[in-house]
């Protein structure tokens, strides 16, 4: 386990200063879930100036056990309340839907200093990610319709992302006044439209961005009865079982949704003084220093 200082119980809670959170485990080209490494050099340095921060990437390699919700969550959401400076990465290896939430909520619940780092997926180097034309970083992830393990993983990260984000909205309506969800057969002018065979994710960013800041929101999510859980939570439906080219087919949607959410997220420093985009691991150190220096937590 590397020698950082991480925050690593609820007793500690008091010590946080940063948070140091985003990009979890990646797809790699074969198909398996390997932990991500691209925040690791951050952590090492805050660890340098004597800091105290809180990573949920919770991994045997790094916390000798895997993540466990009723431990971790509490402390995940605990230290995003308490902390100074939220750091969020955004690979561009996984797809960033819960992380895309958590950036909308904590930008205009706490009001806390955010830096969005858009790594490049490499450890062993520091460049600007792969971006489109207009300078907005892409969604590139390994092995789709290269690999039939690693294309078969994707398509479940794929139903597992959406289901979660759709999820992560209905626990927000609880908390958010201004945001309400409605199942109805008829969509009105200015609703924010959820059908259940598309992902929608930068929709649903969007509009948690606007109801997190006080804009009134309605999300109409479509489908009736067939794309609501038990729990009446609303769901992505796909085919369980797609042949090989629908498969495709459903991932050439997911990765432009995955590009169409960085999209957004990049432009959320429009709207918002509390954030600042970076697009490498020293432009993100950078931009801490700066941060660390306004909070008077100059280096060490």
């Amino acid at each position: 386990m590397p020698q950082w200082n991480l925050i690593q119980s609820l007793d500690e809670i008091g010590k946080v200063q940063v948070f140091s959170g985003g990009a979890s485990n990646i797809v790699d080209a074969e198909g398996k879930l390997v932990r991500n490494v691209e925040r690791d050099e951050i952590n090492n340095w805050l660890t340098k100036q004597g800091l105290h921060f809180y990573d949920p990437q919770i991994h045997p390699s790094t916390h000798g056990r895997e993540y466990d919700y009723e431990v971790d969550h509490k402390l995940e959401v605990a230290c995003r309340r308490e902390s100074l400076i939220n750091i969020y990465e955004m690979s561009p290896r996984t797809f960033g839907g819960v992380t895309s939430m958590e950036i909308a909520i904590d930008e205009f619940r706490f009001e806390q200093p955010t830096i969005i780092f858009f790594s490049d997926g490499k450890q062993n180097r520091d460049v600007i990610p792969v971006h489109s034309k207009e300078g907005y970083p892409l969604f590139e992830p390994y092995g789709i319709g290269k690999n039939e393990a690693a294309t078969r993983t994707h398509y479940k990260e794929m139903i597992k992302n959406a289901n979660r984000m759709r999820k992560y909205l209905m626990l927000f309506a609880v908390e958010l006044q201004a945001l309400s969800v409605t199942f109805g057969k008829e969509a009105y002018e200015g609703d924010v439209v959820i059908t259940p065979h598309r992902m929608h994710a930068a929709e649903i960013f969007e509009a948690l961005v606007k109801a997190a800041s006080g804009e009134r929101v309605m999300v109409n999510f479509t489908g009736g009865e067939a794309a609501v859980d038990k729990h009446g939570n609303p769901i992505y439906i796909a085919p369980e079982n797609p042949r090989p080219i629908q498969m495709i087919s459903l991932l050439d949607q997911y990765v432009d949704d995955g590009n169409a959410l960085r999209k957004a997220i990049s432009e959320l420093v429009k709207i918002n003084v509390f954030s600042r985009v970076v697009y490498t691991q020293r432009a993100a150190v950078n931009a801490l220093i700066d941060l660390l220096r306004v909070k008077g937590l100059g280096s060490k």
